[in-house]
């Protein structure tokens, strides 16, 4: 990877809240890509990384290995060839020159066999900055291999090119040559994989890519969730520091796969597989897994596996009415030469007393309609769908339930009682005892240098950040606390949202030092510590929440506290707090036609039950199925109708 100029910024879902019950959108599982995912093998990924067990590898990365310049660089390069050869991928050397010297991409193509003319690229530079780049980028190289010898066994709809590219330490050489002699092609899609093999303790990943990429971002999350076996992700920004900008640039989708920032040998000496546990391989395979799971989906890979697939053409249920009698629509479909049993559909739920099922209703042949049961409000539902094949064996969704299930928030909706986007005053306090870096409410300043925001979370302008100047501005010597306005939860319980920004990567010291968020509710005579973020911590923004009532008990004198702090030696630390919300639960129904809860059974209800007028998700009170029987129809707009104009009791 390419020096960076500033710290990532990561942008993750936006803070979603309505007085109304929410879908959240499918992300359907493929049993395809998981049985690609699942050959992802750690042992191959060591032959081609080169393990810490004194294999040599093939891309040169033991203690004095360089693949800068020389032997080793072209070395490297040969052996690309050769592999990709052996997948039986057409393999053709890409040259550009620079500074007067002919280098080469190693561009490896599997041809699509519907649409060969439309293509998604997985690369990775090969190139180190003179030190064996084990991290830097092997690991990203690794990947690209891995992918190859899964994905070329099988026919593909869209044609995959596997791409190492050259000279990208010295400013995206070999890809920017690359899209140029490439403007004209039908590119769908460009993922970077570029330093994916250290695991700083967070288990995660960061996507990052401008807004115009965010399609190939969610699809690219998505796929960690299904296929990553746990893996954790960030989306963030614009990122020029990989391969995949020049296709940006050019205006395809691009993005950049990398790990969470940390890696302390980052362009050093240091970066090889020698050092004991540097090299977290199976978090390498996890990233790999979550590639090959993409490819798989997005190219229309066509692996052989005989499977029962699920699916919500409604979506799946963000809450389900405390009362029960939600609907979920669900669909069952042979995979292979699998086929579904009818009346075999299953629903498995948890409501806090342990697992229970029950048969879904009936709609059609392997179309079915699943109900859930009456929750405590605020209480988690965790459930999943399970059909037989004739055959007799039994598929679910999620395929490893109950080990991963889905989840819905047994509630009519949510209600936000107070936000602050910060562009006013609200009665926020600041204190502590630190010689600089004090809490300030304004639009950053610092430009993102030096691990400070260079913009606020929600776009609004202003935030509050610690030492809001360009420069040496963060927190030295001591603490800073930001401190809440007083929230009245004497109604009941609440959660609290909020954006975090907090950079603690830097300096002599950093492990003395956390950001904390404390909870009171006798109006800040005593606190409660409810999060602790560091010593490392996850770069750019990142979303936070957490209930009052885990840790103490509502009131009418809620605040909220947040710290951030210098202690021992010096260390680099940049906090800021964005999108501040006080969230509570709707407990109790609207009356029967309300459906935005405004108590007016007015044109704003008409307006929702026409935009669902024809769906079938039962969400009741959230699309205007108001009679509850799983469909948005002429029976609910006739209800709606008979009380147009009728107030609310």
């Amino acid at each position: 990877m390419s020096a960076r100029t500033q710290p990532l910024q990561r942008t993750v879902r936006g803070l979603i809240v309505s007085l109304t019950l929410l879908v959240v959108p499918v992300v359907a599982a493929s049993e395809e890509g998981h049985a690609a995912a699942d050959q992802v093998s750690e042992a191959s990924y060591r032959s081609w990384l080169g393990d810490n067990q004194g294999a040599e590898g093939v891309l040169f990365t033991h203690v004095g290995d360089n693949r800068g310049y020389g032997p080793e660089h072209d070395l490297a390069r040969a052996n690309i060839v050769s592999l990709f050869q052996s997948f039986g991928l057409a393999v053709e050397l890409d040259p550009f020159v620079y500074n007067g010297q002919t280098y080469y991409n190693v561009v490896g193509t599997k041809l699509g066999t519907l649409y060969p003319e439309q293509e998604y690229i997985i690369g990775a530079h090969y190139d180190s900055v003179n030190n064996p780049g084990a991290d830097d980028n092997a690991s990203g190289v690794s990947l690209v291999i891995e992918a190859a010898r899964i994905l070329t066994q099988y026919d593909s709809d869209y044609t995959i090119r596997f791409i190492a590219f050259d000279r990208e330490e010295q400013g995206l050489i070999g890809s920017q040559a690359y899209v140029q002699d490439h403007l004209g092609d039908d590119i769908l899609g460009m993922i970077s994989a570029d330093m994916v093999a250290y695991n700083n303790g967070t288990n995660s990943a960061d996507i990052q890519g401008r807004s115009t990429s965010d399609p190939i971002k969610n699809a690219l999350a998505a796929a960690i969730v299904e296929y990553g076996d746990g893996l954790g992700y960030a989306i963030g920004g614009q990122a020029d520091y990989s391969d995949h900008a020049p296709f940006e640039w050019a205006g395809f989708q691009a993005c950049i796969l990398i790990e969470d920032w940390g890696n302390p040998y980052y362009h050093t000496q240091n970066d090889n597989v020698d050092i004991a546990n540097y090299i977290d391989y199976a978090f390498a395979v996890r990233m790999t897994r979550s590639v090959v799971g993409f490819l798989v989906d997005q190219a229309g890979v066509h692996v052989a596996v005989d499977a029962l697939g699920f699916s919500y053409p409604a979506g799946r249920p963000e809450f389900v009415c405390p009362a029960g009698g939600t609907r979920m629509r669900v669909e069952v479909y042979g995979i292979g030469n699998a086929v579904p049993q009818p009346g075999t559909g299953m629903l498995h739920y948890n409501t806090g007393s342990g697992w229970q099922s029950v048969a879904l209703d009936v709609v059609s042949d392997n179309v079915y309609d699943a109900v859930f049961p009456a929750a405590a409000c605020g209480s988690e539902v965790a459930y999943y769908v399970s059909a037989q094949t004739t055959g007799g064996q039994t598929f679910s969704d999620p395929r490893d339930a109950p080990a991963r299930t889905y989840t819905a928030l047994s509630a009519y909706g949510e209600t936000i009682f107070f936000a602050d986007d910060f562009e006013t005053n609200q009665g926020w306090t600041t204190s502590g005892n630190a010689s600089a870096g004090h809490w300030e409410r304004g639009v950053p300043v610092g430009g993102g240098d030096r691990g400070d925001p260079a913009t606020d979370y929600d776009g609004s302008g202003q935030c509050y950040l610690t030492g809001n100047q360009d420069g040496d501005s963060d927190v030295d010597n001591g603490y800073v606390y930001l401190v809440s306005p007083t929230i009245d939860l004497s109604a009941g319980d609440a959660e609290i949202r909020y954006a975090l920004w907090y950079t603690n990567n830097f300096g002599a010291d950093p492990n003395n030092d956390l950001f904390k968020t404390y909870v009171s509710n006798d109006n800040g005579q005593n606190w409660t510590l409810a999060e602790t973020i560091g010593p490392i911590s996850p770069t750019g923004w990142n979303e936070h929440a957490f209930r009052v009532s885990d840790f103490v008990t509502p009131t009418a004198q809620v605040r909220v506290r947040y710290e951030a702090s210098d202690l021992g030696a010096g260390s680099v630390v940049e906090a800021a707090v964005d999108a501040f919300q006080v969230v509570a639960l709707q407990c109790e129904a609207s009356c029967h036609g309300d459906i935005d809860g405004d108590n007016d059974i007015d044109l704003a209800d008409l307006a929702i039950l026409l935009a669902h007028y024809g769906m079938t998700s039962g969400a009741e009170y959230a699309n205007g199925d108001l009679n509850g029987d799983g469909a948005v129809d002429l029976s609910d707009l006739a209800d709606l109708l008979a009380l147009y104009g009728t107030p609310c009791e």
